[in-house]
């Protein structure tokens, strides 16, 4: 999914926006791999709560990769 943009941006700002977007997702994934990881969560979990966790980490992973691919376009 590419956008053009033209010169009409201010690829230090965008960057900028991009990198405190990027720190949040992480900060969630953190939280939810916290949750993945930790065994007593996963052995009294009910298996739609652990689904939905799934979900959400993959979820933050897909937003993550997408965000670092558009700081790496960019950059270019």
């Amino acid at each position: 999914m590419a956008i053009l943009l033209g010169d009409n941006i201010d690829v230090e700002a965008e960057l900028d926006k991009l990198t405190k977007e990027l720190a949040r997702h992480q900060g969630f994934l953190k939280g939810v791999m916290g949750k993945l990881n930790n065994e007593k969560f996963m052995s009294g979990a009910p298996e739609q709560v652990v689904a939905i966790e799934r979900k959400k980490q993959a979820d933050a992973e897909a937003k993550i990769k997408a965000i670092e691919e558009q700081m790496v376009s960019l950059k270019k």
